[in-house]
Formats: C-alpha cells, structure tokens, sequence
C-alpha cells in the first residue's frame, strides 16, 4: 500500500489564513493608493486622462499640469451640490469646457447614450478628463470606449481600462458595476468594424500557403 502523507490542516490553515490576510492588506493598501492619488491615470498621452472625483485645488493643479481643456463628468449632478458648484466654477475660471452625461454604474448604458459620449470626445478639445465618483467603473467604461471607438484600438486592449487595477471589481464588492462590462461588449458587438476583421480564411482556420 503507498505511503499517502498525512495531511497537517492546523499548518495548511495557518498559512491560509497567512496569505489571505496579506491579500488584503494588499489589497487594502493599493485602494488607499488610489485615493490618495485621486485615481489619476492616463487613458492616451496627451489626448484622454482618468480620475475619481477632485476637489478644486487639486482639479485647478491637474489641469494646468496636463494641459486639460475638457472636462467630462459622468456622474450627473445640479447647483445645489457643492462640489458641482466648486468644479464647475473652476472650469469656467481656467476656460475649460465642460460637459455633463449622467451614467449610473449599475445600469447598462444604451448604445445611443455611448454614442453621445463618443461624439463629445471627438468634437470636444484635447486633453480631456473623464470622471465619476471614484474613477473605477463609469469612467472605466468611457475610458475603453474611447480607446476603441475613437482611436480604433482592439476591443480586448480597450477593455483593460475597466479592470481591478483602477478599481473595477464586479466580482468581489460591487457586482452591480458588472452592467460595465456587459455595456461595454455589447457595443463592440454591434459596432465591429469589419475592417479589422482577420480574413475569412484565417477566421476558418485555413489560412492559405
């Protein structure tokens, strides 16, 4: 009979325990991160930036640092909230355009109202700063879309602007925000360009010699 080594679970428990907690403090480390930093990122260098909410002093300090001449706002919002008022201000101040297109994180966004975001980003002068509240999954969602739809790049590379390195985690906290994802494909799907399509030959896998 082969030997079969006995399990320790009390040693095999106490290094999962280990490493989970490391995990989150991992975790929890690289959120405060992105706090701290205002979930500032690049989408494409000097054309299309990234971000949670700022207040104004830091808002005044990335615009002037990266040139933004449009603002586009996707979490809504009036005059009676103060940081509307405060942003909005500052933009009209640093002669800054300004958009609003309210998207909620939890609802998929219609092909129409991604078209309109894509027509503003188009249009509208560069640099250009994309935000919602914490930079994760709306404006993870217009981040890929731009690079997709407007810069033409392939849909997988598009997509990584929505993923848990900015935030976006559907598939540990919030599962609501998955309505992102399935936005996201769902436009791609009705809006492949066929021009990027491999050949029919390849695409059946006999590609010719």
């Amino acid at each position: 009979m082969p030997f079969i080594r006995k399990i320790n679970w009390k040693r095999w428990g106490k290094w999962t325990l280990v490493f989970t907690l490391f995990t989150g403090l991992a975790v929890g480390a690289y959120a405060l991160h992105l706090i701290a930093h205002h979930n500032f990122h690049t989408v494409s260098a000097g054309r299309v930036y990234r971000s949670a909410q700022m207040d104004a002093a830091t808002l005044s300090d990335a615009i002037r640092e990266h040139g933004i001449k449009t603002i586009l706002n996707l979490r809504g919002g009036t005059a009676d909230d103060a940081w509307y008022r405060a942003e909005t201000n500052t933009a009209t101040q640093l002669g800054v355009q300004y958009f609003d297109v309210s998207l909620s994180a939890s609802r998929e966004v219609r092909d129409d109202e991604m078209d309109k975001i894509l027509a503003i980003l188009r249009n509208a002068p560069q640099p250009a700063l994309i935000h919602c509240k914490s930079g994760a999954d709306r404006t993870g969602l217009v981040g890929a879309l731009y690079l997709y739809g407007v810069e033409g790049r392939p849909a997988v590379s598009a997509k990584r602007q929505l993923n848990m390195f900015y935030g976006h985690l559907p598939w540990l906290f919030w599962q609501d925000s998955s309505a992102m994802d399935r936005s996201y494909w769902r436009y791609v799907r009705n809006h492949t360009r066929l021009d990027k399509l491999p050949p029919p030959a390849i695409v059946a896998g006999n590609a010719a010699h």
